[in-house]
């Protein structure tokens, strides 16, 4: 795991190295164990390294072919390098797992992509082919950024570095506008229009005239042949932890009193393999402390609570690691802090888990479709909608005939933060989100949870996975967001998914089944009280300030309204948070960036 960094340029030079060493040292964070710098006629890359595979300096990056023509940087994980070392006969050196991938680049070129099996993303710089191609993994557990300057390409890990290298940034209208729909930018969105991501399950590539190709990693990665029976999952679910747990470090494990981290403890007790279980206490007076530690006690594994309240210098040294806005991730951040502080680079973490299995309430309003289509056909959804309109604009949405009347329509429609009427009060340019088409009918839980991988976990639980573990110099490891998992969980049962009850059935734990019949579970933080009296309120008061630089890229009238219903109660806390969190992320950029000037710019 490592901070990754480059700069491609037909005119080599020294600024190209001082634009390497700053951003290796604006991420550091991401890899304070070692920092590796190589410099060719036309490039310069450079890695800040955590080490977790391989403590040795054959870890030490960039990895380069005998020859000296292939040379890469890498951030993540290959869990299946010694399969690979097999499979293709590689002579790569040492045991750490990045060090195979120059010489199978040699050997297969971008069809190298879909035979890896983790989480990555990584740049090849070839001076055979004379080429750099950027990559990330299907689900995009890992990010890669890049920008173009006059001196040729620059690529980083993290966006605020190459924010940084831009005197004044813009905001792109159109990631304003997601995140002020879903509380988070889109999966392959960047914040600046300058700056652009590398999207998930892709790879980009450049030529010496930096021309520009690209493709997919893997095309349809989710679909299975056939239907798998419970069996195959309780097998593909043992797999993929296994190969999660592979480690030269002690592993920890974020342990709620819930099914999806439970199932990971259950899974370590049966490979064989103790962890150190995390859990931390919100202080929210619903603390999660004793069903974990039932749990870890009754799995074998050392148990660890963590107080998690923040300070005022927490709190901003979170806003401070926030790469793109987000109205989640202060749990990732303070459980990721929990996890340094016991000594421990990499954990084990139940993201994913709702997804491949049908965990979130939304799988179960699927039912309700086609009850709502025959609506339609007959008016009554007219008067349904009317009855709840002026309360729950959601469910009013559902509701109406003009509402989502399949999978992907739901998963937006629950997943929104503000609804079109607040946006046209914040941001008039902002287009209102066009409505679900006639033709989609795809009620089933596949088309739901695919929905809900795209949309919040690629576009809010990965990055923020990402961002503000990685502050803390944390490895977090997601076995639920694995290919081979994922395709037989997705698979199991497409229409209705496997659910909680299925999987708990499917593993076959006594200790797992009553945690699935109950109420879902999750890390859970006091956010209103902590926004009104707690530590979060300085950052609430903020928004109200006329120099906040919420208020020059959104109309302060639309924001006001907005704070007030939040505190007379007549709105969710989300929503205020949602500009608290806008704003104070504006507030940590220096200088802070501009609203793009073309007011079309965010809707094409």
């Amino acid at each position: 795991m490592c901070g990754i960094a480059g700069v491609i340029t037909p005119h080599p030079g020294g600024e190209s190295l001082t634009t390497v060493r700053r951003l290796n040292v604006r991420q550091h964070h991401r890899g304070p164990d070692d920092t590796g710098l190589w410099s060719g006629a036309n490039a310069v890359l450079g890695q800040t390294r955590l080490a977790v595979m391989d403590l040795t300096d054959g870890g030490h990056q960039p990895f380069t072919t005998a020859d000296g023509s292939v040379s890469v940087v890498f951030n993540g994980e290959i869990y299946n390098h010694d399969e690979l070392r097999r499979t293709h006969g590689l002579t790569s050196p040492g045991r750490c797992d990045g060090a195979i991938l120059p010489e199978l680049w040699q050997r297969l070129g971008t069809a190298m992509f879909a035979e890896l099996r983790g989480m990555f993303a990584m740049a090849i710089y070839d001076t055979v082919r004379r080429t750099v191609t950027l990559a990330r993994d299907t689900f995009g557990v890992k990010p890669l950024y890049w920008l173009r300057m006059p001196e040729g390409l620059v690529l980083a890990s993290e966006v605020r570095p190459l924010a940084d290298l831009v005197p004044r940034p813009r905001l792109s209208r159109a990631a304003l506008r997601h995140y002020l729909m879903f509380g988070a930018m889109g999966r392959d969105q960047s914040p600046f229009t300058e700056i652009q991501s590398v999207p998930a399950n892709g790879w980009i590539q450049w030529d010496a005239n930096l021309s520009r190709t690209a493709g997919v990693v893997r095309a349809d990665p989710l679909v299975h042949p056939a239907g798998a029976g419970h069996g195959q999952l309780r097998a593909a679910f043992l797999e993929s932890v296994s190969l999660h747990l592979l480690s030269d470090v002690p592993m920890a494990l974020l342990l709620s009193s819930g099914l999806d981290s439970g199932a990971l403890a259950w899974a370590c007790a049966e490979l064989g393999t103790d962890v150190t279980c995390v859990t931390v206490d919100m202080g929210s007076g619903t603390s999660e402390s004793p069903g974990a530690a039932r749990l870890a006690r009754r799995f074998g594994h050392d148990h660890e609570v963590a107080s998690a309240t923040p300070d005022a210098e927490l709190v901003a040294r979170y806003f401070a690691a926030m790469q793109r806005p987000s109205v989640d991730g202060l749990n990732v951040f303070l459980v990721s802090r929990a996890v340094a502080a016991l000594g421990r680079r990499a954990a084990l973490s139940g993201t994913g888990g709702d997804e491949m299995l049908a965990g979130y309430p939304s799988f179960k309003l699927l039912r309700y479709l086609p009850l709502l289509r025959a609506g339609d056909a007959v008016h009554a959804t007219h008067l349904a909608a009317g009855l709840y309109r002026g309360g729950n604009a959601k469910l009013a949405n559902l509701l109406g005939p003009a509402g989502p009347r399949s999978s992907d329509g739901l998963g937006r429609l629950t997943r929104r933060v503000l609804m079109d009427e607040q946006i046209r009060a914040l941001a008039p340019w902002a287009a209102p989100e066009p409505r679900p088409g006639a033709a989609d009918r795809d009620g089933s839980a596949g088309a739901l949870a695919q929905s809900e991988i795209d949309r919040y976990l690629g576009g809010t639980l990965l990055p923020d996975t990402d961002a503000f573990s990685m502050a803390w110099s944390v490895e977090m490891r997601v076995p639920f967001v694995d290919v081979e998992f994922a395709r037989v969980a997705l698979s199991v049962d497409r229409r209705r998914g496997v659910g909680k009850r299925g999987f708990a059935r499917a593993l076959g734990s006594a200790e797992l089944d009553p945690i699935a019949r109950g109420r879902k579970k999750s890390f859970h933080l006091p956010m209103d009280g902590w926004m009104r009296t707690g530590p979060l309120s300085p950052a609430v008061q903020a928004v109200a300030s006329p120099e906040a630089p919420l208020r020059a890229i959104l109309d302060p009238r639309g924001i006001d309204e907005i704070m007030a219903a939040w505190r007379s109660g007549r709105t969710a806390w989300s929503r205020a948070w949602s500009l608290t969190a806008l704003n104070s992320w504006l507030t940590s950029l220096d200088p802070a960036p501009v609203l793009h000037d073309d007011p079309g710019a965010g809707d094409r």
